[in-house]
C-alpha cells in the first residue's frame, strides 16, 4: 500500500507545481504588459512644470567650511563646495517610467541629473561627517549630520551616527526629534529605522 500512496502524493505535487508555474507565468505576463503600456504612454507625455518640486538648496553657511589639518576632510569639503549652485531633488521613490508619466519625457534627463546630484550630496555629507568623527571632532560631525537630516537625507547611517552621538551627550530628546524627522524622508524601511533609533533612546 505504501507505493500507491507515494505515487498519489507525487502526482498531486506535480499537479500543484504545474499550476503554480502557470499562475506565476500569467502574473508575469500581465505585469510585463502593464509595464510596456505605461512605458509607451510615458514616452508620449508632454513636458510639465517641474518648478514646484521639493528642491534642496545647498547652504554652505551651515557647514564647517574652514580649512582643516586633515587633507581628507578638506577634500570632502571641496567636493561639497563644487556642488554649490546645482539643483537637488530626491526622486528615489519613482521609476523612470513614473517620472516620464508625471513630468513628461522631455524632463527625464534633467530630473535624473537633479536626483543624481542629491544622491551625491547626501553621500558626500555622510563620508565627510564620518571622517570628522574618526578624528574625534564631534562638533563638526554633528553640524554636518544635522544639516543632512534637515534636507531629509535618505542615508540611514546619518541617523544612526547622529543618534549615537546624541546618546553619548545624554540628549534623548534630540533622538526623539530625529525619530520624528524620519517619516518626512524617502528612506526605505522607515519603521525599522525608527525602531532602531527608539532602542538607542531607551538604552540610556
Amino acid at each position: 500500500m505504501t507505493i500507491p500512496i507515494l505515487s498519489i502524493l507525487l502526482l498531486l505535487f506535480i499537479l500543484w507545481l504545474n499550476y503554480e508555474i502557470k499562475r506565476t507565468s500569467r502574473a508575469e505576463k500581465k505585469s510585463n504588459e502593464m509595464f510596456w503600456q505605461a512605458e509607451e504612454a510615458s514616452n508620449t507625455t508632454r513636458r510639465k512644470d517641474i518648478s514646484e518640486l521639493d528642491y534642496v538648496t545647498l547652504d554652505l553657511d551651515r557647514l564647517p567650511m574652514n580649512d582643516n589639518e586633515d587633507s581628507t576632510i578638506n577634500s570632502y569639503r571641496d567636493t561639497i563646495k563644487k556642488m554649490e549652485g546645482k539643483k537637488f531633488v530626491n526622486l528615489s521613490d519613482m521609476t523612470n517610467t513614473e517620472l516620464k508619466l508625471q513630468y513628461g519625457v522631455a524632463n527625464l534627463n534633467q530630473l535624473t541629473e537633479y536626483d543624481t546630484n542629491y544622491t551625491k550630496l547626501v553621500s558626500s555629507l555622510q563620508k565627510w561627517a564620518e571622517r570628522y568623527y574618526s578624528l574625534e571632532q564631534v562638533d563638526s560631525t554633528v553640524q554636518i549630520l544635522e544639516y543632512a537630516v534637515s534636507i531629509h537625507s535618505d542615508v540611514k547611517k546619518t541617523y544612526h551616527l547622529l543618534a549615537s552621538i546624541y546618546k553619548s551627550k545624554k540628549t534623548p530628546e534630540k533622538i526623539q526629534q530625529l525619530i520624528e524627522s524620519i517619516p518626512k524622508t524617502k528612506i526605505q524601511d522607515k519603521e525599522k529605522l525608527i525602531k532602531e533609533l527608539s532602542d538607542i533612546m531607551t538604552s540610556f
